[in-house]
Parts: structure tokens; sequence; C-alpha cells
């Protein structure tokens, strides 16, 4: 395989990459009743997450601290701040380990308990803004600022989250308040460069960039912003010079909560972590270290592999990229997103049946996958298997129609 695969339809990106990434558990264990009674009025009771398919080292750190909170809570001499931290520090474990409802769970009693802790309401906030919970988001990101003004990492995700929604005065207000936290602020200055960019404001989307660059030499795609506002002024040769040095390095404000997440991971769950941020922020060669590791440690573990082949397909090493998926797809022969994302290499190197092969291996295992299915309609197409095309693409209409 050479390196001229378009890599546009792979299944990447940050919907599909948190797919792959996350272990999906079930959310309960068998029994209904809650493990935990609610100790006080006003709390909730809380059920155990099912922690079968986790690493024995990070079953022993979630049980451990699941006994620590009931002894906490089954303390009648307990106080409402002994039981803020415990209910907290679980509620930390479980975000850490994406077991979010739990996490939810024991955020809402920590809050019940001191209603002015700024953490637990940050790191609601978080939660919601990536999972779309967008006005629930903004509502936390708010208080949060109200409770802890000093705290960069709010304005500027609040400046994302508007940034996202297209809405362009409220992303700007909240961006130029991490400005006035730290005026050098690199992810504020990238923030108030973009929407310069989106709005025409060439100078002063080249201002901000500058700044960015400034403070952070190694963030490369901010070179390709800069290209643009260089383009848009009229100055093709600069435009040239900054695209020549575009990449994935991107700029990230510092956060000390959510990173602290990551410090209580244990096991090959450190480096999958860690890939992860790195990929959410285009730094695709550290992530690719990161998730090697998590391969070193684990080689059977499907999810580091397809991880490491969306990100060697990212850095252009197709050839990587393809050993990875079909590594993964020995070890889990119906992994879906390995069979596709294989195909999408195939298809781009033109060996069009191997990729229907794998899409059809694919849709075998989820026959409403409607990506699949369009993908394999047009390989077969490509392959001059037209009837199979027009049949295939006939059930999938019959599907989708009322």
């Amino acid at each position: 395989m050479n390196s001229k695969t378009n890599f546009a339809s792979l299944r990447l990106g940050v919907k599909t990459f948190f797919i792959l990434f996350l272990v999906v558990t079930p959310l309960y264990s068998q029994s209904s009743d809650p493990a935990l009674k609610a100790p006080r009025k006003n709390l909730l009771p809380l059920v155990w997450p099912y922690l079968g398919n986790l690493e024995e080292s990070v079953r022993e750190q979630v049980t451990t601290a699941q006994d620590v909170l009931a002894a906490v809570a089954k303390n009648p001499a307990a106080s409402d701040a002994e039981l803020n931290e415990a209910y907290g520090k679980m509620g930390q474990i479980y975000q850490a380990y994406a077991l979010t409802l739990q996490a939810r769970i024991c955020y809402t009693n920590a809050l019940v308990l001191a209603p002015r802790d700024f953490r637990w309401i940050y790191l609601v906030a978080r939660m919601d803004h990536e999972s779309g919970r967008m006005e629930d988001a903004i509502n936390r990101y708010r208080e949060a600022a109200a409770l802890r003004p000093d705290y960069i990492a709010v304005p500027v995700n609040l400046g994302n989250l508007f940034l996202g929604l297209n809405r362009l005065d409220e992303a700007k207000e909240s961006f130029s308040a991490a400005l006035n936290i730290d005026r050098n602020n690199p992810a504020a200055h990238y923030g108030l460069g973009e929407i310069a960019l989106s709005t025409r404001n060439y100078a002063e989307a080249i201002r901000h960039f500058q700044a960015t660059l400034a403070q952070v030499p190694s963030a490369n795609r901010v070179h390709y912003s800069l290209a643009m506002a260089y383009r848009g002024l009229g100055d093709l040769e600069k435009a040239k010079a900054h695209l020549a040095q575009q990449g994935p390095v991107g700029v990230r404000v510092s956060d000390p909560l959510l990173d602290g997440l990551q410090d209580l991971i244990e096991g090959e769950r450190v480096p999958l972590a860690r890939g992860k941020l790195a990929f959410e922020a285009r730094r695709y060669t550290e992530a690719a270290v990161e998730f090697r590791k998590a391969v070193a440690v684990s080689p059977r573990n499907v999810t580091a592999r397809i991880n490491l082949g969306a990100t060697l397909s990212q850095l252009g090493d197709v050839q990587g990229a393809a050993e990875q998926f079909e590594e993964a797809i020995r070890i889990e022969p119906e992994r879906v997103n390995a069979h596709y994302n294989l195909a999408i290499l195939l298809a781009g190197q033109n060996q069009h049946e191997k990729a229907i092969a794998h899409l059809q291996s694919a849709l075998a295992v989820d026959p409403n996958d409607t990506s699949v299915g369009s993908l394999l309609a047009s390989e077969l197409v490509k392959a001059g298997r037209c009837r199979e095309a027009i049949e295939l693409q006939r059930r999938m209409n019959l599907k989708q129609s009322p």
C-alpha cells in the first residue's frame, strides 16, 4: 500500500473515536437493588457499575473506592463535609473510566451536601459538554465561573462551546474573559482568532494567531488558520508559507481538574487515556506513542489496536494502519469498525474486491449500518458488480422506508 489514501471517510474524529476508545460495559450489576442506599434525605441511591470486563487492577481500584464510600455513607457520625468528599472522589474515579451515569449520581449527591463546591459543578459541566447537553453545560460553566472566576479553563471551554454553536458574540465574550485572567493565554487567542477569521476580520485574526504561536510555537495547526487569514487579505505568499508549516498539533487550555482524572487511571488505560487526549488535540505522533504502549501492555486489546490504526491513518502510515486493523479482526472477527476502517484503506488503494469482503463481513454483523451499506454499494459498482449494488441499495431503501 502507498500513502495516497483519502482518510476523509474513515471512522475517525470525536464521535466515532469515542466509540472506539471507550470500553462499553453494562451500566448495572445483575442485582436491581441499590448497592448503596441513600444515607441521608435528598440523596440518591447508587447501583455499582458492572466491572466484569475491566482489568483486574482497575476492578480493584474501583471496588476499593466503593468500599471507602460505603463505609463513610454507613457511618452515622460522618459529617456532610466527609460525605461530600467521599461522593465527589468516587465520582471522579467513575468519570475517569467513563462510567458517567454513576459519576453523575455521585456528583449530584456531593452537591446536595455542598451546593457551592466548584469541583463537582465544573466536572459535571465537562460531562455535559462532552455528551452534547449544551444548555446544561452552559449553565454549569456559568455557575462555576461565578465561584472560581480565576479558573481559566471555564471561560475557554465555554468559548469553545459557543464557537461550536456559532454563537460568536457569546464566544468572543468568553474568550475575552479568559484573556482578562491571562492576557497571553494561547487557547483564548486561538479562539478569538477563529472568530475573527469566520467574520472576515483577517487582520485581527492574524494578530491572535500570532499571539498563539508566540506562546506555543509547536502548535503547527495554527499555521493553517494563519494561511487562511493571509489569503483573505490577498497576501498569497505568506499564505503559501504558512500552509507549508501546517501540522496536527493544536492548543489546549490548562485544566488541572480534568487532567487530574487521568492520574486516577490505572493499568493499560493510562496510555489509552493519554492517547485519546493527544488524538483530540491532533497530536497524532504523540497519540501513536501512547497507543503503542497500550498495545505493548495488552497485545489482545482490540480497542488499543483500532485506535492505533486510526492514528497511523492520520499520520499517513497506511500499511501500519492496515496491519493494526487486520490484527484487531484476527482477535475479534466481528469488530465492525475494524472491518470498515480497513475497507476504507483498501478502497483507497483500488483493492475493491478485498474492500468488499470486509464490508460484507461488517454488514453481516450489523445489517442496519447505513455507512457500511453505502460504501459497499459504491465498491460493488467500482468492481463492476452493478447488479449486486442495485440489489443492496434496494434492500437498504426498504429498511429505511417507514
